[in-house]
């Protein structure tokens, strides 16, 4: 599991390089270069996030399923902002008060997350906490980098 997700930070990161680099090519931006900062962006949020959250090289099913579902709501949205018409005006479309576009990231992006994210923590938070066993693994590496130090810390 630690493979796949170092590969898609990897991947994730490239997808967002090469998005850069469209902005140098000649005759300005490609059209593909948005989508490609949109999907590589949120890619390497998630697989992040993955990385952050794994305990012992592995995750448990419902982190996996949070990440692939943020991944797809967030990049979801900023891809259906980019796909929208590009002249919105005046007397456009309103979502809640905002101008559809704006309102399809910011909800999309960032108020259903701080919603989603907490709960699929806190679902995995005794899976994911520190055991007894691994407590005392650590207190050995102290007492040994101690004891090779001569110091007290």
């Amino acid at each position: 599991m630690k493979r796949l997700v170092l590969t898609l930070v990897i991947v994730s990161c490239v997808t967002v390089g090469i998005g850069y680099a469209g902005a140098f090519f000649p005759g300005g931006e490609p059209s593909w270069s948005p989508w490609c900062l949109a999907i590589g962006t949120n890619g390497a949020l998630m697989s992040l996030m993955a990385l952050g959250a794994m305990r012992r090289g592995s995750l448990p099913c419902t982190l996996v399923l949070t990440f692939v579902g943020m991944f797809l709501l967030c990049a979801g949205a900023f891809v259906a902002a980019l796909a929208l018409p590009a002249n919105e005006g005046v007397g456009g479309a309103l979502l809640l008060g905002l101008p559809l576009r704006t309102a399809i990231v910011l909800y999309g992006v960032g108020v259903v997350p701080i919603f989603i994210l907490p709960f699929s923590y806190a679902l995995t938070f005794d899976s994911n906490t520190l055991s007894d066993g691994d407590l005392e693994r650590v207190r050995a590496a102290h007492a040994e980098f101690v004891r090779r130090a001569g110091t007290e810390l």
